[in-house]
């Protein structure tokens, strides 16, 4: 049984619509354009296969007792988990593709633009409207959603929304004498004074290996204060010398505040160096919250948002939104959409509390777990500031993930052996993100 508070809502749901409805993706303003419709899609019955992309112990376990519960209400439907690694998961789903073995519903995170380009998903308007849902989900991760298609069609059905946070050990602070850091300036003198190679303490656990990107955006841009990734006239700011500077200074994280072996780090070995006592603050989203819980307790870690630049500035990066889409190929879409359904409605609350996100129903953004979620009430303060600003990743390009994992990775790496420079690195990938805008924008006709 999940332990559940008392609490108040309001201040979270507000804060995520801010967070959310900050952003401003390019493309058409217009209505959706109709879906495929539903008349085809069978009966809800049969064997559907299931593709986690997030799969670790914990998650695992959540869905597999979400699937006994919806199975139990649904007789006719057999549910077929299968658990893949995010740090891999796309090459999988390409695969799939290639070779016409698709799932029938499939988790996504800020990958979709690259499977709607492929038409590999369903699209679920009409779906959405039939099931009532317009009145059950938050209408702005559902807005967030359509700007991630250039015709505004629904292909995800949104699940939750995260934000990027920076995680640190206040029993460390604690320990040391140390007070809790307010800026940039006294979080990078914390993570020196802390580390201690000769006794494997580090200050940090940095991410070098697989999903590297989104951390090293962050803190960018949370340093540089830098209010665009991409500008209204198609311009990447990603090389801007306000985010040279910042970007210096997040990778001289590495190798002296951290352990050189965290080149290759992934998801799984932060969270481990972080949990495991080795490593005195990360950064990663609010997914690992419920790891740093289980592992730390609530009083021994600090979930905080960006932390104000010298102008006092916030600048965060938008919340990312989790959903489930149905394959455009699946032979059983009836079945899928069923499930994908009920854990966006019956199962959202507690799926959202599992991997310590902000539900999409808005009657699980009722439950009385949320408030009293500290990472939570830190969006919360951040979202009520009005020096915060959001930056708007461009997670519509249908080449955002193959730029990110295929080419930004091993560079980014090579940028840390001291093989490539700061400077050559961004402004190579702010042309790339210049080019892949002006491809998106052709072909969205605009």
């Amino acid at each position: 049984m999940k332990q559940r508070r008392v609490s108040g809502l309001a201040a979270v749901a507000a804060a995520m619509a801010l967070a959310l409805g900050a952003c401003a993706g390019p493309g058409g303003t217009g209505d959706a354009q109709p879906g495929a419709g539903t008349d085809d899609w069978g009966d809800p019955k049969g064997t559907i296969e299931f593709w986690d992309t997030n799969a670790n112990p914990r998650l695992t376990a959540e869905w597999e007792e979400l699937i006994d519960r919806f199975e139990k209400a649904n007789p006719d439907i057999d549910v077929k988990y299968v658990g893949l690694p995010n740090s891999s998961y796309l090459q999988k789903v390409n695969n799939a593709l290639a070779t016409g073995e698709v799932p029938d519903v499939l988790l996504i995170g800020n990958d979709v633009a690259t499977l709607i380009a492929q038409k590999a998903l369903a699209p679920l308007d009409d779906a959405f409207k039939q099931a009532g849902l317009a009145a059950k989900i938050d209408p702005k991760m559902v807005e967030n959603e359509r700007r991630n298609s250039a015709d505004k069609v629904l292909y995800k059905l949104p699940l939750s929304a995260l934000s990027d946070v920076i995680w640190y050990r206040t029993d460390w602070l604690k320990k040391a004498g140390l007070k809790e850091p307010a800026s940039y300036e006294e979080f990078f003198a914390t993570a020196k004074t802390l580390t201690k190679p000769e006794s494997n303490q580090f200050g940090f656990a940095f991410r070098g290996g697989p999903g590297a990107m989104p951390p090293m955006f962050a803190m960018t841009y949370g340093m540089s204060g830098v209010g665009e990734f991409i500008t209204k006239d198609g311009k990447a700011t990603l090389d801007a010398p306000e985010n040279v500077a910042a970007f210096k200074k997040y990778i001289s994280l590495y190798g002296t505040v951290s352990a050189k072996a965290d080149l290759a780090n992934d998801y799984p070995k932060i969270v481990a160096a972080f949990d495991g006592g080795s490593a005195w603050a990360t950064h990663h989203n609010l997914g690992s919250y419920q790891d740093h819980l289980k592992a730390l307790g609530s009083s021994n870690v600090a979930g905080v948002q960006p932390f104000p630049n010298a102008a006092g500035v916030i600048t965060a990066t938008s919340a990312a939104v989790s959903g489930l889409g149905v394959l455009a190929k699946s032979k059983h879409k009836a079945a899928a959409w069923k499930f994908a359904e009920f854990v966006s409605t019956d199962g959202n609350s507690d799926w959202a509390e599992t991997v310590g996100q902000v539900p999409a129903s808005l009657e699980a953004q009722k439950a009385p777990w949320i408030s009293q979620a500290q990472p939570l009430t830190a969006i919360v303060k951040a979202a009520e500031n009005p020096k915060t600003q959001y930056i708007q990743l461009p997670t519509y390009l249908p080449d955002w993930g193959s730029i990110l994992k295929t080419e930004m990775e091993p560079d980014f790496q090579s940028v840390l052996q001291g093989k490539l420079s700061a400077e050559d690195f961004l402004g190579k990938y702010a042309d790339r993100f210049e080019k892949a805008q002006a491809e998106y924008v052709k072909h969205a006709g605009k």
